[in-house]
């Protein structure tokens, strides 16, 4: 099972970097072929046309029957599109040659564009450095829902549940593990989709049912007196299944998240109707764009080049590149689950928390801290001036202070 998305980018053989050389070959056949048939026929626009879109109607066939399936439905509007579009500007091209200077420019300008973004889509597949979690590396658990969930544990004591974001995955606990292992038993699990974890069949890779496979990872493990670290899409997951199974859960710390709806008005939920529309889909499933964009702008220092290559390492292939291209417009989308979270809340209100507030991170304003500061009346506050979205890559060794500062250290 691979994670969902909308649109033709789900599938790997219609990827830009396969599909726009092909789409200029296609022209440049077009070209030579148009002349032969105005000397042959009075009507060589529409002949073009026939041949063109005769030959999308094969392609598609041979999709239907040797590709996956749907490929060839997802693939018949463009493909259909784009032949009939060809045979119109090709022939308008031949019969009507007009050079100038700009037009010469645009020409070359929109080539580069396309032989550019091909380099790009092309040098987002290579292979990345084998995967280095921690020292003491990986394990797998397979669930009763048929789940295979990997995840990292090191150290005794209380358990530490750490929850990731998007896009991210266990790695990005890595420093706060270290930190902490010595005196906790520190838990970094990927969801299904996410990381090195694979999905049973009929997985909708929505953030309930992520939140069910947390719950039921933590009843596989019987973990109890949890104490939850949260960051960005781990909020609304963990604080999903510590509202439904509060009795299991002890403390909670929070950063970068929300656990609430959100407008398509405020800030968060414009990102999520672009970077969760079509061309924030575009541009993961054919460049990795959002999980690079994502990562490389959500911290305050640079990452060094191997660390940002395993954080990118499980988005390579292509077939799960979709998960990443998905999260974003379940911000808006998933409404009922965030309501759900929502009135799930008031019954976590005895717990303990820290808050973590980076000043920096835009999507995450004050105000969400404010309002986890109202629902948890046992918090404490750490405002981070100099650290963005990622606030653990930034702050590491005062994150580590805090939480253990917060925490009651093993006998």
């Amino acid at each position: 099972m691979t994670p969902h998305v909308r649109g033709i980018g789900f599938f790997p053989a219609l990827r830009f970097a396969v599909a726009a050389p092909a789409c200029l070959l296609v022209c440049v056949a077009a070209a030579f072929l148009y002349p032969v048939l105005a000397g042959r026929t009075s009507r060589p626009r529409l002949m073009l046309a026939a041949v063109l879109v005769g030959f999308a109607v094969l392609v598609l066939g041979g999709m239907a029957v040797w590709g996956p399936e749907g490929l060839a439905l997802a693939a018949a509007p463009a493909l259909l599109g784009s032949a009939v579009a060809a045979s119109w500007l090709v022939a308008r091209f031949v019969d009507r040659p007009r050079w100038s200077r700009v037009g010469t420019a645009a020409l070359l300008l929109v080539g580069v564009l396309e032989a550019v973004g091909v380099v790009q889509a092309v040098s987002s597949e290579r292979a990345s450095p084998v995967l280095k979690l921690t020292e003491a590396g990986s394990r797998f658990v397979t669930l009763p829902s048929g789940a295979r969930i990997h995840y990292v544990e090191e150290g005794q004591g209380e358990t530490l549940l750490f929850l990731h974001g998007n896009p991210a995955w266990s790695y990005q606990w890595r420093e706060l593990i270290r930190g902490l292992r010595g005196s906790y038993r520190c838990i970094a699990l990927d969801y299904p989709g996410f990381g090195l974890s694979e999905a049973p069949a009929g997985f909708g890779f929505t953030p309930r049912e992520q939140s069910l496979v947390v719950q039921e990872f933590a009843e596989q493990l019987q973990l109890r007196d949890v104490t939850l670290v949260m960051q960005d899409w781990g909020g609304p997951i963990g604080l999903g299944f510590a509202g439904r199974r509060p009795e299991l859960v002890k403390r909670v710390v929070l950063g970068s998240t929300w656990a609430w709806p959100t407008s398509t008005r405020e800030a968060r939920g414009i990102f999520s109707v672009i970077a969760g529309g079509p061309v924030g889909e575009f541009l993961q499933l054919n460049f990795n764009g959002f999980a690079s964009f994502g990562l490389q702008n959500g911290v305050v220092h640079a990452m060094p080049t191997d660390v940002l290559e395993t954080y990118l390492r499980p988005f390579v292939p292509l077939e799960r590149r979709g998960i990443a291209a998905f999260y974003p417009g379940q911000i808006t989308a998933a409404t009922a689950y965030f309501q759900e979270v929502e009135a799930g809340l008031p019954r976590l209100a005895d717990k303990e928390a820290l808050l973590f507030w980076a000043h920096l991170d835009q999507g995450f304003p004050r105000s969400d801290t404010e309002r986890f500061e109202r629902v948890f009346p046992k918090h404490r506050t750490v405002g981070l001036p100099n650290a963005n979205h990622f606030f653990f890559e930034d702050t590491a060794d005062q994150v580590v202070a805090e939480v253990r500062a917060f925490m009651p250290a093993r006998p």
